[in-house]
């Protein structure tokens, strides 16, 4: 791929859907690997303003549209993976492992048990509800926020739209939320595509990737940020 990512400015919406199918995914912001990211791709006074060329709408969108999942797929932040390379990816982190066999191996916490058990097949909760339906405190908002990530990387769970907060009189306020679904949920045919990969050869073609794409970066760091 001899693209230089680097030179790229997106002001397009579909720009940004080409550069995440090409390059099979990417980060939001920095990495510890200088992959590309979409920040170093736009204008900063393109972000936050509401505009269809805002890539902070575009983040939502992408998932909306199932042109990629989004979620805090990379070193523990948030990130793109292309409906090509999700299963791989997939097949690659959960090497065919229920939750509950990652659980009782000692590679999920009780609070990232505690949330994913609140999801069915055909669960949609925003960040609101599962904070109330969980019963997590104010106190233990970071126990939230890490277990959220364990189920995101892990691939459990992912970014499936917004949902409305509704007071008490059933009206609606501030900003919409962040929701989440079982990935099964979000895109099951893409997810049964993994049943045919092997773990390992996913990994190795990731791997490969990565290194087309930034041919020095250090191997531990290159763990850090798969978390395979």
């Amino acid at each position: 791929m001899d693209t230089n990512y680097k030179d790229l400015r997106l002001k397009e919406y579909n720009e940004f859907i080409s550069v995440v199918e090409r390059l099979g995914f990417m980060t939001l912001s920095n990495n510890c690997i200088g992959f590309p990211n979409l920040e170093s791709m736009t204008e900063e006074d393109q972000w936050h303003t509401e505009l269809p060329f805002d890539p902070w709408r575009w983040r939502v969108n992408i998932e909306k549209d199932k042109k990629a999942a989004y979620g805090k797929l990379f070193d523990k932040k948030p990130g793109y993976i292309s409906l090509e390379w999700y299963p791989k990816f997939f097949a690659a982190r959960r090497k065919r492992r229920s939750f509950m066999d990652m659980y009782e191996d000692g590679l999920m916490s009780i609070y990232a048990k505690q949330i994913y058990e609140l999801f069915n097949e055909d669960s949609i909760l925003a960040v609101h509800e599962i904070k109330a339906m969980a019963g997590f405190t104010k106190e233990l908002n970071s126990k939230h926020e890490s277990a959220m990530m364990e189920l995101q990387m892990g691939m459990f769970i992912t970014v499936n739209g917004t949902k409305q907060k509704i007071s008490a009189k059933g009206e609606p306020y501030g900003w919409p939320s962040t929701a989440y679904s079982k990935v099964e949920t979000w895109a099951k045919e893409i997810v049964i595509l993994s049943d045919n990969i092997n773990a390992e050869d996913a990994k190795k073609e990731i791997l490969l990737r990565i290194e087309e794409i930034v041919p020095d970066a250090q191997q531990k760091k290159v763990n850090r940020f798969l978390g395979i």
